[in-house]
Parts: C-alpha cells; sequence; structure tokens
C-alpha cells in the first residue's frame, strides 16, 4: 500500500441560470516520491469555473469564462538513494492561477490569464527552478473548426530572487497548434 499514488477528484457543477453555470471541486494527490524509501508527496487543490454564455449564442459565441485554482504540495525530500544529499527537508510550496476567456466573436476567444508560484527555499540546493515566481499571460485564440485551434500567447514571470539566485524577468511567445481526431462525448455545458 505505500508504493500506491491516491488521486481523489471531487467536483459539483450548478446551472445558475439558463446562462450562467458554476463548477467547484477539490483534488489531491498521495504518495511516496523517489528521494528515499519513507519520503512521501502530497498535493491538495481547490478550483472554480464559472461560464456565462449568451442566450443568443451562434454556435457557442459569444461567451465568457473565468477559472481558478490553487494547489499545495508537501514534499518531503530524502536523503536519496544513495545518501547524496546532506539532509533530508520538506518543502511546503503553493501556487495559483487565474484567468478570463472572452469568446468575442464566433472563433475567436482573448484570454487573460495571472499565474503566481511561492517555491520554499532550500537548505542546500542552489536549483533555479526554485525560485518563486508570477506570470502574466495574454493571448488570443482562433478555432478554424470544432476539433482545432491555434493560439498566441504572450508570457511575462517575474523572478524573484532567493539566497542562490537574484530577481530577473523573462519574456516569452508560444504559438500552439492543437487538434482532435474521432467522436467526443458531449460538453456537460
Amino acid at each position: 500500500m505505500d508504493d500506491l499514488v491516491f488521486v481523489p477528484r471531487l467536483e459539483s457543477s450548478f446551472d445558475l441560470s439558463s446562462t450562467q453555470t458554476l463548477l467547484v471541486g477539490t483534488s489531491g494527490a498521495f504518495g511516496p516520491n523517489d528521494t528515499g524509501k519513507s519520503a512521501r508527496t502530497e498535493i491538495y487543490g481547490a478550483d472554480l469555473f464559472y461560464k456565462w454564455k449568451s442566450a443568443h449564442a451562434e454556435g457557442g459565441w459569444p461567451f465568457v469564462k473565468w477559472q481558478s485554482e490553487v494547489l499545495g504540495r508537501r514534499f518531503e525530500a530524502d536523503r536519496g538513494v544513495d545518501d547524496e544529499f546532506p539532509v533530508a527537508e520538506t518543502f511546503d510550496d503553493w501556487g495559483a492561477y487565474s484567468q478570463v476567456v472572452w469568446g468575442f466573436y464566433k472563433g475567436w476567444a482573448a484570454g487573460l490569464r495571472g499565474d503566481f508560484l511561492h517555491m520554499e527555499n532550500s537548505s542546500f540546493t542552489d536549483d533555479p527552478e526554485r525560485q518563486s515566481r508570477w506570470r502574466i499571460s495574454p493571448d488570443v485564440t482562433w478555432y478554424p473548426t470544432e476539433f482545432s485551434k491555434f493560439r498566441l500567447q504572450y508570457n511575462h514571470d517575474f523572478l524573484e530572487a532567493n539566497h542562490f539566485t537574484s530577481s530577473a524577468n523573462a519574456d516569452s511567445v508560444f504559438l500552439q497548434f492543437e487538434f482532435s481526431l474521432g467522436a467526443h462525448g458531449a460538453h456537460k455545458f
């Protein structure tokens, strides 16, 4: 039983009106990690999804979606398989995001997303990925068909300083193409 990972999920949706739906959920993941024989990881999450769709919607447009999620992680970092780390540490990290997407014209949507990640400092590692950060991301999406989309997204990251690294900013641009093949189930809302 100690080698199993458990991933519970509980969610419920509510029709607030004929044009508004709310989905709330909570989830987790609990199990061992590979830093030692008794090292474990626990992840907890809560999420919220709200959607408004016009009573006169054509093909689903116009719409507004608001989605938010918060996650917490307790990671027990043991000394490693060959005791290569000088001490065992436990990290309590957490993060959250919120985004709003506006379907302003049939086949077109614009979004704005904000993310925050708090990473607890380590006593001995200089891993640059352990920097707390926050990000702002505007995007525009085009749906040429029901089964495909193109998204152009810009990200601006604000990286916080820790005792191993200095603060910095980072910019990135992504062009995403997504498509699906085959039958798919009906949407809840």
